[in-house]
C-alpha cells in the first residue's frame, strides 16, 4: 500500500486533535463527577444532620417512654415508644446514604459502629415495649384505677395497698410474674448485647454530637437492666417461696448480731411464716427458749464440741443449730433440731407454741437489715417503744433481756415485742405506695449481698437459683484460694458491737523456700462491762483451701481469764469441712484489750501451683451477719505481678508483692497475674 509524501505531516495533527479532544471529555467527565460528589457530600451533610437529629428525638421519646412506663402511663408509654421506634427506623434509612463511603479509611468502622447504635436503640425500644405488655398485664390483674396512680404521683395516701388485694387477684398477680421470668431473661440476654454496642459506640472518638446519646443511652441502659434483673431474680425466686402452687411453711430466724454466730448470729427468736398465693396466711414468733426448754428432755444430739466446751451447754439444741457458715448447711441442721424438738411436744405445748409439721425453707435476716427497713418506713411504735433506725437493735435488746422484768411480764412472753415489731413492719411494708418500693428493693439488694439477709430451699432447683444469684450464703469456691474467717460468740453477752476486727492474709517463702500461709486476726475491744457488754469469748475458725497444712497458732486460750487466770495455752482444732481445711481455736479478749489470733501454714499444693504457672486468684468469705471487716492482703509471690484485679495502688506497682488495703463488707474476689 503507498503513501503521499505528505502522510506522516497529516497524522501529526490528526492525533494531536484526537488527545485534546479526549482531554475535553475526561475534564467534563472529572467535572461532572466533582459536581456529583459536591452534591453526595451536601446531601450526606443535610442527612447526617438529619440522622442525628433522628437520634436525639429517637432519645428523649426513649426517656419519655420510661418515664411515663414508671408512673404507670402505659397509654403515654405506648406512644412515646412509637415515637422512639420511628425516629430510630428513619435514623437507619438515613444510614444507607452514609454507607457507600464504608471504604475510606476511619469513616468505615464509624459507619458500622453508628449502624450498631441505631440497632441497640432500636433493641432497647423493643425490650421495653416487651416489658410494657407485662406491666399492663399486672395492672389488669390488680384491678387498680389511673387515680390510684395519680394519687400516688401527688403523693397521697394510697386508698389501695397490696394488704388490700383479694387473695385471688394476689394469686393471679404471682402467677403472671412467674410466668414472665422466661420472658424477662430473654429481655436481659437482648439488653446485654445492646449495652456492648452502646459502649463500643460511646468509645469511638468519631461519631462527634452522637456521643452524648450514646453515652446518656449507656448509662441509662445499665441501670435499668440493673433493676431489670432484679426484677427477673424476683419472678424466679418470690413465686415458689410466696405458694404459688400450694401453702409454704417457711422457719424464719432472727439472727441477732451483736451474739455473732457462724450461721449469721444467735437464734434468740425464731418465727413461723405461712403463705399461700402470694398473701401471709399466718406469722408467728417466738423466744427460742419457749422451744428448746419444752422439748429439753427429748433432744439427745451431742452439741458440737466447742459450744460443749466454752457454752457449757451438751446438748445440741435449735438455738445452737447454725454452726456451719454454709447457710444451706446450717438451715439443714436447724430444719431438722426444730422439727424433732416439735414432734416431741404435747398437743397443748402445740397449741401454745410456734410450730411446722413440715419446713420448705429457711429464712435468716439480722437486726441491720430491719434497721435499715425503719430508715425507710420511718420510726414504729409498738408496746408503748419507739424503734429507730439508730435504736432498733438495742432497745429490742434491751427489751428482751431487762425490759420485760421492769414491765412484770414473765419471762415466756419476754419476746412478744418482738412478734408486734414484725407484725407491725409487715403491715407498713404492704401500705407502701408503689413509689416507695424502689428503697426497699435497694435496701432489700444491700442486705442480700451483705449478707444480712439470707434464704434457702428445701426444692433443689429453687435452692440452685438461689445460689447461682448469690441468695443463698453459700460458700462454694471457685477459685484456687480461700479465705474466710468464722467467729462464734460462746457465753460473752451482746459483745459483737464493740468489738473492732481485721484480717490479715499473708504468703511468702519460708527459709526452705516454701510457700506458706498467715492469717492474723486482731481483736479490739472497745467497750466495757454492763448488762449486755463482758469480755469477748469466740471459737474463731479459718477456712482455707483442702490440702493446707497447718504447722503453728499463736492466741489460743484454754479459756477467758476467769477461768484460766494463768493464761494457759489452748490447741489448734483440726478438721475438714465444707470440702475445706480448717484450723478452729478459742480466744478471749478483755474489755479495753486488744488481741491477736494467728494461723501459720502450709500452703495447699493447689494454690503453689496455680502461683508456679502465673495465675493466682483468691475468694475472701464475708461471715454471714458480721459487720464490716477491715481486710489486708499481703502476698509476696517472689515473681512480679503483672495484672491485677483489683489494682494495688499505682504506688505499689512493679514489685513481687501484691499488697491491698480494703474492707471486707461482702465475698470478695481476687485475681492476679504473675
Amino acid at each position: 500500500m503507498s503513501h503521499s509524501e505528505n502522510y506522516l505531516h497529516t497524522m501529526e495533527p490528526n492525533k494531536e486533535k484526537a488527545r485534546k479532544n479526549l482531554w475535553r471529555k475526561l475534564r467534563k467527565v472529572f467535572a461532572f463527577v466533582f459536581v456529583l460528589a459536591v452534591m453526595y457530600v451536601v446531601i450526606v451533610s443535610l442527612v447526617l444532620g438529619q440522622l442525628v437529629a433522628d437520634v436525639f428525638d429517637g432519645r428523649d421519646s426513649l426517656f419519655g417512654a420510661r418515664k411515663a412506663a414508671l408512673a404507670f402511663e402505659f397509654d403515654s408509654a405506648k406512644e412515646q415508644l412509637e415515637s422512639a421506634h420511628e425516629s430510630f427506623a428513619s435514623a437507619d434509612k438515613r444510614m444507607n446514604w452514609l454507607r457507600p463511603t464504608g471504604f475510606l479509611p476511619f469513616v468505615g468502622s464509624t459507619i458500622r459502629t453508628s449502624g450498631g447504635l441505631l440497632s441497640s436503640a432500636s433493641e432497647v425500644t423493643d425490650s421495653l415495649g416487651e416489658l410494657l405488655v407485662i406491666g399492663e398485664d399486672l395492672l389488669q390483674l390488680s384491678g387498680l384505677s389511673e387515680s390510684y396512680f395519680e394519687d400516688v404521683k401527688e403523693g397521697l395516701e394510697p386508698s389501695v395497698t397490696y394488704e388490700d388485694l383479694p387473695a385471688d387477684t394476689k394469686l393471679a398477680i404471682l402467677e403472671r410474674i412467674s410466668a414472665s421470668a422466661d420472658e424477662l431473661e430473654l429481655l436481659i440476654a437482648r439488653l446485654n448485647i445492646a449495652e456492648d454496642e452502646l459502649k463500643l459506640a460511646a468509645s469511638d472518638q468519631f461519631l462527634g454530637p452522637l456521643v452524648s446519646v450514646t453515652e446518656s443511652l449507656y448509662t441509662d441502659l445499665v441501670q435499668s437492666k440493673e433493676y431489670l434483673t432484679s426484677i427477673a431474680v424476683a419472678a424466679r425466686v418470690l413465686p415458689e417461696m410466696g405458694g404459688v402452687r400450694g401453702e409454704k411453711t417457711q422457719l424464719f430466724l432472727f439472727l441477732n448480731n451483736n451474739e455473732l454466730r457462724p450461721g449469721g448470729g444467735f437464734i434468740g427468736s425464731y418465727g413461723v411464716l405461712r403463705l399461700e398465693g402470694g398473701d401471709i396466711s399466718e406469722f408467728e414468733t417466738a423466744d427460742v427458749y419457749t422451744l428448746d426448754d419444752a422439748a429439753e428432755a427429748s433432744v439427745t444430739i451431742e452439741a458440737p464440741a466447742a459450744i460443749q466446751a466454752y457454752n457449757a451447754t451438751t446438748k445440741w439444741f435449735f438455738r445452737d443449730s447454725n454452726w456451719s457458715p454454709d447457710f444451706a448447711t446450717s438451715s439443714v441442721v436447724a430444719t431438722s433440731r426444730f422439727l424433732e424438738e416439735v414432734n416431741s411436744l404435747s398437743q397443748e405445748q402445740r397449741e401454745e407454741i410456734p410450730t411446722a409439721l413440715r419446713v420448705d425453707g429457711v429464712i435468716g435476716m439480722t437486726p441491720t437489715f430491719v434497721a435499715d427497713l425503719l430508715s425507710i418506713l420511718g420510726n414504729i411504735t409498738v408496746s408503748g417503744q419507739t424503734f429507730t433506725s439508730d435504736n432498733v437493735a438495742d432497745l429490742l435488746e434491751y427489751q428482751v433481756e431487762r425490759g420485760y422484768l421492769a414491765s412484770g411480764l414473765p419471762p415466756e412472753q419476754r419476746k412478744e415485742i418482738l412478734a408486734d415489731l414484725v407484725n407491725k413492719v409487715k403491715s407498713e411494708l404492704f401500705a407502701l405506695p408503689l413509689s416507695g418500693w424502689g428503697e426497699v428493693i435497694d435496701s432489700v439488694e444491700k442486705a442480700l449481698i451483705h449478707k444480712h439477709l439470707v434464704f434457702y430451699s428445701s426444692d433443689q432447683v429453687l435452692e440452685d437459683t438461689l445460689t447461682k444469684i448469690g441468695w443463698g450464703g453459700r460458700v462454694l469456691p471457685e477459685t484456687v484460694d480461700v479465705q474466710m474467717v468464722v467467729d462464734a460468740n460462746l457465753a460473752s453477752l451482746k459483745s459483737d458491737p464493740v468489738v473492732d476486727r481485721s484480717i490479715k492474709y499473708e504468703i511468702g517463702r519460708n527459709q526452705s523456700g516454701d510457700f506458706v500461709g498467715r492469717t492474723t486476726i486482731t481483736y479490739d475491744h472497745t467497750g466495757a462491762f454492763d448488762w449486755k457488754t463482758s469480755r469477748y469469748r469466740t471459737y474463731a475458725r479459718l477456712y482455707t483451701p483442702a490440702g493446707t497444712k497447718l504447722i503453728r497458732g499463736e492466741g489460743m486460750l484454754l479459756n477467758d481469764l476467769v477461768q484460766n487466770p494463768s493464761g494457759a495455752v489452748g490447741v489448734v482444732d483440726v478438721s475438714e469441712e465444707l470440702g475445706l481445711s480448717v484450723f478452729g481455736a478459742f480466744t478471749s479478749v478483755e474489755p479495753g484489750h486488744t488481741k491477736e489470733l494467728v494461723f501459720e501454714y502450709e500452703l495447699a499444693k493447689t494454690v503453689v501451683k496455680a502461683i508456679k504457672k502465673g495465675g493466682y486468684d483468691l475468694t475472701v468469705y464475708k461471715q454471714i451477719g458480721a459487720l464490716d471487716r477491715t481486710l489486708t492482703l499481703d502476698l509476696d509471690f517472689d515473681k512480679n505481678v503483672t495484672h491485677a484485679t483489683p489494682a494495688e495502688s499505682s504506688g505499689e506497682w512493679g514489685d513481687d508483692t501484691y499488697l491491698v488495703n480494703t474492707i471486707l463488707d461482702q465475698d470478695l474476689l481476687f485475681g492476679v497475674e504473675l
